[in-house]
């Protein structure tokens, strides 16, 4: 180790030859605060071939790991993540060994070759999508990657930087926010876009985050861990989806492991996620299983039930536009129809009964505009300056699910069309944003008049659709709802805390659901009417769950010495005074068991009302919530000839 003293008009020379990978700097003994006082550095030279070896011994591979698009159950991307080879086959083994030998840029850089050189031998679809880059915080303003990792350097491998998110880790704090607002201004009018990694581990992410507004914003894994368990993670992660919304940050959670994570994120409206539930990173990417899309679409649909049911596919609204081929047209030819037909909006372009592409009349002439642009692209093809990944979904999907879709895009994507395509990807056609803004709209009202007020729980019309849909299945079972001594609880207790009762029989029945079956519907007939539409036949068990839940949730409503004596008082209609037992519930079960295939609906009501009468009578006597089976056989009526 050798010591050398450094008057500070030789600071410079010295940074010029770190960055020249000349010397490898230890430890700063000495800060230079005072300009007039040498300062000591210990540095001691690199051993020759000391990266080259080091990184040869480590090769490092790229692995993927894919982003989920909730919403869609799509991928939206992949993080790519890097694996050594024995005693450096984790990140933590080779990354903590390159830090300690002085080669975190040279092992940072063979990671990010490596990964590129792996993208650009993919096939066309997987070549074309998002891909997130890791990049730590010293790499991302060191010079030579400023130098190095540009548009003309993914264009000289082939790739559309537009697709490249840098992923800029949270390992340590940023030393000067106004240099990394302008290295993040710089990538992103190069068209890169930038993601905040595991933000909430370290102390610099809010800092960062208002420094930069980053496309991406990932909430870190020590937030997700079970924070389904905890009240005070949960406020964290709203606030931050909140905040991530009004800045136009998309908001990902990774490092999910469990469903019920995914349930409390999704819950809270977080659309994008990433972790080992999907399935591990691999070193070819891959998508999800029909399985695992069935299951978070599920989920998806649990929280937002009023418009589900009330929604319309996009089908009936799909417009086949103009299209080319890839390599078909130039950029001249393209001028000439835009100009010959005034109202051509946008060119699909195709590869084969894929898309490859979109390029709308606006983009077209922004990239070729300017005092060069045309002599620049005019003998090009098309797909040279088209964008590449425009937001396509297949045709199945509903029309509120495409506008949030849709208008969760960047800005400068936020009004092109939707390309729509089959199970098989084959392209269909477009649908327009006018379109999908008119329809959704005219649906939200829709929902809003369906929807109970009180509770938000969809009303009668959902609830025919329901009743409809399950009695063409060959097993379902309903279930009515109806609060036993609610009036005398209004009488005592008032009308506002009658609607805070109405308001805890919906939160804890839509909390339960789950028990009687993953695809279990909740509705508000009305007042203290309820009904549950599920199907296949339910268990006792999961009723009497059900029942044991609201009988202990409703304790927070009643006074102590209610709860106490089990009981309140009344003046009843002769004037005298009564005692009333606690609220209960009584459900009555009526299943495809004892009702023959393809009944009248209102058979029903009338079922149900005449059942309702004896499970009232003993939830009465037994003080608590119960529930009855329809014992009685209904069969199809004969019919009798004349």
């Amino acid at each position: 180790m050798k010591h050398h003293t450094l008057w500070p008009l030789r600071v410079q020379e010295l940074v010029n030859s770190l960055k020249e990978d000349k010397i490898t700097m230890i430890n700063l003994q000495e800060s230079i605060q005072l300009h007039n006082k040498p300062f000591v550095l210990n540095f001691y030279h690199k051993p020759e071939h000391a990266e080259r070896s080091f990184v040869e011994q480590v090769q490092p591979r790229p692995h993927f790991h894919p982003l989920i698009d909730l919403f869609t159950g799509m991928i939206m991307g992949y993080e790519v993540l890097s694996r050594g080879t024995e005693p450096y086959e984790t990140p933590h083994k080779m990354f903590g060994e390159a830090k300690r030998l002085g080669l975190m840029w040279e092992l940072e850089k063979a990671c990010r070759v490596a990964a590129l050189q792996k993208i650009v031998s993919f096939p066309g679809d997987l070549r074309s999508a998002t891909y997130f880059i890791n990049v730590s915080p010293d790499c991302f303003s060191d010079s030579r990657f400023i130098e190095r990792f540009t548009q003309k350097r993914m264009m000289e491998y082939g790739l559309d930087q537009r697709q490249i998110v840098i992923e800029v880790t949270e390992e340590k704090s940023f030393g000067d926010y106004d240099q990394f607002q302008k290295l993040v201004t710089h990538y992103v009018n190069q068209g890169f876009k930038i993601s905040l990694d595991d933000f909430g581990a370290g102390y610099s992410g809010l800092i960062a985050l208002i420094a930069c507004t980053p496309h991406y914003l990932k909430l870190d894994m020590a937030i997700v861990r079970d924070v389904h368990k905890y009240d005070y993670k949960q406020k964290l992660v709203k606030s931050i989806a909140t905040f991530a919304a009004s800045v136009n940050s998309k908001l990902i959670a990774e490092g999910i492991e469990s469903w019920d994570e995914l349930e409390l994120l999704v819950k809270y409206g977080i659309r994008y996620a990433q972790g080992f539930l999907f399935g591990r990173p691999q070193e070819t990417p891959y998508g999800l299983s029909e399985e695992l899309k069935e299951k978070i679409a599920s989920l998806v649909k649990k929280y937002d039930q009023t418009k589900a049911d009330l929604d319309e596919q996009i089908g009936s609204m799909v417009i086949r536009p103009p299209t080319v081929q890839r390599h078909d047209i130039l950029c001249r030819a393209l001028d000439d129809k835009f100009k010959k037909s005034p109202h051509m909006d946008h060119v699909v372009i195709l590869d084969g009964e894929s898309v490859s592409g979109l390029i709308t009349r606006q983009h077209f002439y922004l990239e070729t505009g300017g005092a060069f642009g045309y002599q620049l692209f005019q003998k090009k093809p098309v797909d040279v300056i088209c964008k590449h990944q425009p937001l396509i979904v297949e045709d199945r999907i509903t029309v509120t699910a495409l506008a949030r879709l849709a208008m969760d895009r960047f800005q400068e994507d936020l009004y092109d069309p939707v390309l729509v395509v089959d199970s098989q990807a084959r392209f269909i056609g477009s649908v327009t944003m006018k379109q999908v803004i008119t329809k959704a709209v005219e649906l939200e009202v829709r929902c809003a008049m369906a929807a109970n007020p009180l509770t938000n729980l969809p009303g009668n019309e959902v609830i025919r659709h329901w009743i409809h849909d399950a009695l063409m299945e060959p097993e379902y079972t309903i279930i009515y709802g109806d609060l036993d001594h609610f009036k005398g609880f209004n009488d005592v207790y008032g009308f506002l805390m009658g609607d805070e009762l109405l308001r805890l029989t919906a939160r804890v029945m839509s909390e339960n659901m789950s028990l009687l079956h993953k695809d279990a519907k909740l509705g508000h007939i009305g007042g203290d009417d309820f009904i549950m539409v599920c199907p296949g036949i339910i268990t006792e068990e999961s009723l009497t769950s059900l029942c044991r839940a609201y009988d202990q949730a409703k304790l927070d409503l009643f006074k102590h010495d209610h709860v106490k004596n089990g009981y309140f008082e009344i003046i009843d209609r002769q004037g005298n005074p009564a005692q009333v037992p606690l609220v209960t519930i009584s459900l009555a079960v009526i299943d495809s068991r004892k009702i023959w295939i393809d009944p009248h609906p209102a058979l029903f009501s009338e079922v149900a009302a005449a059942l309702k009468k004896k499970v009232k009578q003993m939830t009465i006597a037994t003080g608590e919530s119960g529930y009855m089976f329809e014992q009685r056989n209904y069969s199809k009526p004969k019919t009798t000839s004349g």
